[in-house]
């Protein structure tokens, strides 16, 4: 926002298309953390890691059945590997 008065004064324009472009990301990265929490309590919670189990949700959509299967397994890493893992994204 431009401001009337002596330069020094003044405030920069700001980009607010830019602004909430950031503060959707900000808002996204603290979904993706509570959501991993939430999967990580659910896997030890109910040690889905440990019996293999599927989870499976089944829909209609324009006249296609759409089938999705999830399982869950927990994995033991080192450093390098953990590295390479975040390297990937």
């Amino acid at each position: 926002m431009q401001t009337k008065g002596p330069p020094e004064l003044q405030e920069e324009e700001r980009d607010i298309e830019l602004e909430n472009i950031l503060g959707n990301l900000m808002i996204a990265e603290y979904q993706v953390d509570k959501l991993r929490t939430r999967v990580t309590e659910k896997i030890a919670k109910y040690g889905y890691a440990d019996d293999k189990k599927v989870s499976t949700h089944m829909f209609k959509h324009d006249g296609r059945w759409i089938k999705i299967s999830v399982k869950v397994e927990e994995l033991t890493m080192n450093k390098s590997q953990a590295q390479g893992v975040q390297e990937m994204k």
